[in-house]
Parts: C-alpha cells; structure tokens; sequence
C-alpha cells in the first residue's frame, strides 16, 4: 500500500505577499494626505496666534507712545510713504526695543522679547495701509505673507493678516502747515 504524504507549505506566495504590499501602500498615501493637510492647517493657525499677539503688543505700545510701527500715527489707517516695517525686530517697529534714529515718545517697552519668523520663514509685517480687496477697504494690520511668502505690497489670498483699525486718517494729517 503506497502512503501518499501531503506537504504543507509554509509561508505566502508571491501573489499574496504583492496584494499586502499594495494595501499596505494604499493606507500610507492616505495617512500622509491626512498629515499634510492638518500641518497646514496648524501653520495657518500659528500665524495667526502670533498676528494677535503682535497686535495686541501694538496696541499697547500705541496706547503708551500714541504711535504705530513706522511712526504713523496710532488709530488710523495711514497712507504715509514708507509707512511699512517689513521686520517688526527693528527699532521702526518700537515692540523689541526703542527706534534709535527717531525715538518713540514715552517708550516703556519691550512690548514683545522677540519676533519669531512664521511658520513659512517669513518675517512678520506692519502695514498701515493694507488694502482689503474683498471687503473694498484700507485697515492698519499685522501680516505673514503666508506659504507662498508674497507681499510687500503685492498682497494675494493666502495672506493671514490682523485688523489693528480701520479708521481712515482725517485729511489735515496730508496737508503741509
């Protein structure tokens, strides 16, 4: 009598092995879509945190000094040329230290130890005449220039910017004595 012995195999074949493999590579592409997504988002939500607390140091400093960054008057929105500060590190901002070329009046600060870089590696800014294009309005505002770090007066939507004031300075502030 002839004893036929079955063999068991051990292990998964070829095809089996690639069908896991793809699976496996399937939920990675999705894990690191989700991921991508919520960095950016938490990017966008740290800008903004640190736009309000610029501003908020602003707006103490303006109360003390009666002044914004750049020197241009504080509660307006200010069409003064260069009324910009592109590194709110500088004395022109008042926030880290006093300006030393044009002192701010009644200056207490530090309001703010430093200034970080945004999330995309920009410096953060100070725009007294930033222009709302959806809303037709001139506003006083903290910027980053978001991802894409376009700005200096060439503003686009991925902006993140807070609204310090709104209120447009009176005419006799343009007009020479």
């Amino acid at each position: 009598m002839v004893k036929y012995i079955r063999h068991r195999r051990k292990g998964f074949t070829l095809v089996e092995l690639m069908v896991v493999v793809v699976i496996v590579g399937i939920l990675a592409s999705l894990a690191v879509a989700r991921y991508r997504g919520a960095t950016k988002k938490f990017k966008v939500a740290e800008a903004a945190l640190w736009c309000n607390r610029i501003a908020k140091a602003i707006e103490t400093m303006s109360t003390e000094t009666g002044e914004y960054p750049g020197h241009t008057p504080a509660g307006y929105v200010c069409f003064w040329s260069n009324n910009e500060v592109w590194n709110l590190n500088s004395g022109r901002a008042g926030l880290v230290h006093d300006d030393d070329n044009e002192p701010f009046m009644d200056w207490n600060g530090p309001y703010m130890n430093t200034i970080p870089l945004d999330p995309w590696g920009h410096n953060y800014a100070w725009d007294s005449d930033y222009w709302l294009a959806d809303e037709s309005k001139w506003v006083a505002a903290v910027v980053s220039f978001g991802p894409n770090g376009i700005g200096r007066n060439h503003y686009d939507d991925d902006n993140i910017i807070v609204i310090v004031t709104a209120v447009e300075l009176p005419e006799e502030y343009y007009t020479e004595p």
